[in-house]
């Protein structure tokens, strides 16, 4: 650390040197502008040796910095200090103007033993009190607006007070600025435990409360909007997190860092990835129901929320941001307004989903629709309508055997049915695919039957229906990647096999027969002009393979939707 405060003085004696630089009274300054001047240690510059010679003159014993100085009978306010290497000042009396702590302002300051920041002070720079040993606290005023990297790495002091909560919600951190496990931090007189963000808070910079060891509870105003990275890193006491209510919770934005810690993905501006749980008001979320007119849920919202065992997800959510439900392994059921609601969320990655998490941690969830069960239903039956299957929408949605997917569909996103594993055993697909992303019915293993009505067929990935190491409790084996190529009938349009026997992704399928589309079965004699499903059944609506049978001339036919 020693040759990185060396570099940082050379810069400054580049920078100073552009400046006027005088000495009144023994103290040494340089100016910032017409108006202000900053307090240094003053160097001589031997330029007969090579490489050139700086050599400083440091401080002493006791030092008092006067607010303005005077020099060619100019008047100078006093706002920045710089006294890096000082070892033998024993004591300093800062002014009522001073704004600034320099970067290592007050490094290896050794024999300082206390120090009063003024409230005009609006900075202090990384590594400020870096290794000064003998100052044990130290007091943080409302005025502070910016704290840098390590500023008090190495230092002596135990007790860091701040003066003002919400202005320190504020203060600008880019990096981590306590490392030592000894200091305690206190909001006056109190330590800090049970930590209360105050109401009119808006923004939680990162790094806020980086390095806070005492913090066991965290209560968030609904006012909230932004919770920084890394703001609680090294809270590892959390058992207690209070949000004002649900919807308030959901619109915060978490920081995006994520570590590992003791073994454990955590993502460290979220306080919930600590304790585990959430509580509203006084009781612990269980079941959590998102209320109607939210339509984001931020990023990591949720996550490591263990206590979390039902989802309620209103016709209004547009979008949920990557991570919101990851690594809630507790989740067993999730009711949607509709199915067509549902479809039309935009999920941030497989842990956005409250069904799957990227890990892939949580058991098989159920699926309800206005409190009905999905499976009571006998297919999932993709709305017609809809033109995409968003990634990762139906991952670990343990419902149904028979996925319906209708022509209006072109693209079916990556991991999109992913993990159906105990019950997928049919799928019609009844149009074009254009676009399958990978996995996109990846380790679903007992897919017995699989209808493409589509006679020119794109390429798909070659993993699209990939097993990855599915244990079958049955055989008790691990089924193969190629599983589902070797064992699932693929149907597809009469005099189209060639095609699918030549494209890729397609082509892995062993088992490849044609099927006419327009052949059902179970049709009523006296039907006209009905829907009806390829297996026969009267549909309520132009969902999954339609049929019509007998026309208003009494023609009979069956046509293809």
């Amino acid at each position: 650390m020693k040759k990185l405060l060396v570099s940082l003085v050379l810069s400054f004696f580049v920078l100073a040197s552009k400046a006027i630089n005088f000495t009144v009274d023994g103290i040494y300054y340089y100016t910032i502008d017409d108006e202000r001047v900053g307090v240094s240690v003053d160097y001589d510059v031997d330029m007969t040796t090579s490489p050139i010679s700086i050599i400083y003159h440091y401080y002493t014993g006791n030092l008092t910095i006067p607010s303005t100085v005077t020099y060619n009978e100019k008047t100078y306010k006093v706002t920045r200090v710089y006294l890096w290497g000082c070892s033998e000042l024993t004591s300093i009396s800062l002014p009522s103007t001073l704004e600034e702590i320099q970067e290592g302002g007050f490094a290896d300051c050794s024999q300082l033993t206390q120090i009063t920041l003024p409230e005009s002070l609006k900075k202090i720079g990384g590594f400020a009190f870096q290794s000064c040993n003998n100052i044990k606290e130290i007091t943080i005023p409302a005025s502070v607006r910016e704290i840098g990297q390590d500023a008090f790495t190495l230092s002596g002091i135990e007790k860091l007070v701040i003066k003002d909560l919400a202005a320190w919600c504020s203060v600008k951190k880019p990096g981590g600025f306590i490392s030592s496990n000894k200091t305690k931090v206190f909001l006056n007189e109190d330590e800090i435990k049970n930590l209360v963000i105050p109401d009119g808070v808006t923004i939680v910079e990162p790094n806020t409360f980086n390095g806070f060891k005492s913090i066991e509870t965290v209560t968030v105003p609904a006012g909230v909007d932004s919770i920084g990275k890394n703001a609680f890193l090294g809270c590892t006491d959390i058992t207690k997190v209070t949000a004002h209510d649900v919807a308030s919770w959901c619109r915060i934005h978490f920081g995006s860092t994520m570590i590992l810690q003791n073994g454990t993905i955590m993502m460290l501006s979220n306080p919930v990835c600590v304790s585990q749980n959430l509580y509203i008001g006084n009781e612990r979320l269980t079941e959590l129901i998102i209320p109607e007119g939210v339509e984001e849920i931020g990023y990591s919202a949720f996550y490591r929320c263990l206590g979390i065992t039902k989802v309620s997800l209103p016709s209004t959510l547009k979008k949920v941001g990557a991570d919101a439900f990851a690594d809630c392994t507790d989740i067993r059921t999730v009711n949607v307004t509709s199915l067509r609601d549902y479809c039309l969320i935009d999920f941030g990655n497989p842990g956005a989903n409250p069904f799957q998490d990227y890990m892939m941690n949580r058991a098989f969830t159920w699926m309800l629709i206005n409190g009905d069960y999905l499976y009571d239903q006998g297919a999932l039956r993709i709305p017609e309508g809809l033109t995409e299957i968003k990634p990762s929408s139906f991952s670990k949605v343990d419902n149904n055997s028979t996925v319906i997917i209708p022509a209006s569909v072109s693209k079916i996103g990556s991991y999109a049915f992913y993990t159906s594993i105990n019950r997928l055993n049919k799928v019609y697909i009844n149009g074009h695919i254009s676009d399958m992303g990978e996995y996109a019915f990846g380790s679903c293993p007992y897919i017995g039957s699989l209808y493409v009505n589509d006679a020119n067929p794109d390429s798909i990935p070659a993993n699209a229906f990939y097993n990855n190491y599915v244990y079958n409790s049955v055989s008790s084996q691990t089924l193969s990647q190629d599983y589902n190529y070797k064992n699932t009938k693929l149907m597809v349009p009469v005099g189209s096999k060639q095609k699918y026997e030549a494209t890729a992704g397609w082509k892995l399928f062993q088992n490849i027969e044609e099927y006419d589309f327009t052949k059902v079965t179970g049709i009523k004699e006296d039907a006209s002009g009905m829907s009806y499903t390829l297996d026969g059944r009267q549909a309520t609506s132009s969902a999954g393979v339609i049929v019509i049978e007998r026309l208003s001339d009494g023609s009979t036919r069956k046509v293809l939707r």
